[in-house]
């Protein structure tokens, strides 16, 4: 949707260069030695085309991780460049790799989706700035000034604190303030963004005046797995009271869990992070509400500010994704993120 204006600001500048340029009057002899000055010019272009890759530690099954790479081949597209796209599939070793060879590729710049410890891939990213390659990432800070690695996101302790405030006036209407157990599932807890959700939803519960119990859980990225875990968990704990995903399989498979072992709406309090047609289910049906990212804008985003520091040497720093609560009385409204 937000990327269709794009598009029309595009295609109004090439129309007004197509009328400009019909409009102007020369000698034939200038005419075509502009011509061929021209047409020089465009193979010359079309040889330094610039190149950018997009490196997820994810796949393409994952529909939050689909429409980033969307946003992003979009973008590039848009300002006439190409792009490569290397997908880890939840491998990190095999994530570093494709940044490695993106470095090796000599590209113009590369752009990171993962959310694993920074560690490992720091040296890769110190490296693609030492050989002139401009690095964005989103989902994880690294220990790079915003001028060196522009950051693409939210404050996730922030977005997890907004869920908490929401879960606790949710807690509140049922008359449950204190004694409270909550379980969070996330695909893994070794990572910092799911870490900082985690840690935000719970202070929002305290901030909220929630007195409660929690447990941190690996959920796994495979949705089979991850629903198997949470009904197993649900089965052993029947005292629970709140259920939260941190990431894009343990928030639909939270509901879907809860639905396959016949828990009404209401009974277990379930909420978590993004839209997609699993999630649109069980917000209709009144099981709870997840806080939706702006999902294509982080690819968008991250292409734009590679494409304004290589082409133009603008120091474009970071950029903040739009998010918000989202409810059986609101869901309406963010359907347009499901669109393809």
């Amino acid at each position: 949707m937000k990327h269709k204006i794009l598009w029309c600001g595009l295609s109004f500048l090439l129309v007004a260069a197509l009328v400009l340029g019909s409009c102007a009057k020369e000698a034939p002899g200038e005419q075509e030695e502009e011509e061929e000055e021209e047409e020089e010019e465009e193979e010359e272009e079309e040889e330094e085309k610039l190149l950018f890759a997009y490196v997820t530690a994810g796949d393409l099954a994952n529909p939050f991780l689909a429409t980033v790479t969307r946003g992003f081949i979009d973008a590039v597209e848009a300002f006439g460049a190409d792009s490569t796209v290397g997908l880890g599939e939840y491998d990190f070793a095999k994530t570093v790799s494709h940044v490695d060879a993106a470095i090796a590729a000599k590209v113009d710049g590369i752009f990171i989706f993962s959310w694993f410890d920074p560690t490992g891939l720091v040296p890769s990213i110190q490296r693609a700035l030492d050989e002139g390659i401009h690095v964005v990432t989103m989902s994880v800070r690294y220990p790079f000034t915003e001028a060196e690695v522009p950051f693409i996101g939210v404050d996730y302790i922030a977005q997890g604190h907004e869920i908490g405030l929401h879960m606790a006036e949710q807690l509140k209407a049922k008359g449950l303030v204190s004694d409270v157990h909550v379980a969070v599932f996330a695909e893994t807890i070794a990572s910092p963004l799911l870490i900082d959700r985690k840690t935000g939803f719970l202070n929002g519960l305290t901030d909220g005046g929630i007195e409660y119990t929690h447990g941190f859980f690996e959920s796994t990225s495979d949705f089979a797995k991850s629903l198997d875990i949470i009904k197993a968990y649900l089965i052993a704990h029947p005292e629970t009271d709140v259920i939260m995903g941190c990431g894009s399989v343990p928030t639909p498979t939270g509901f879907m869990a809860l639905q396959e072992l016949g828990y009404e709406p209401g009974e277990i309090l379930w909420t978590g992070v993004d839209i997609m047609p699993e999630i649109e289910v069980g917000i209709r049906a009144g099981y709870g509400a997840t806080n939706v990212d702006e999902i294509w804008s982080y690819g968008f985003l991250g292409a734009m500010v590679l494409y304004m520091r290589v082409k133009y040497g603008a120091t474009v720093g970071d950029l903040p994704v739009y998010t918000a609560m989202v409810d059986a009385d609101n869901v309406d409204e963010f359907l347009w993120l499901l669109e393809p």
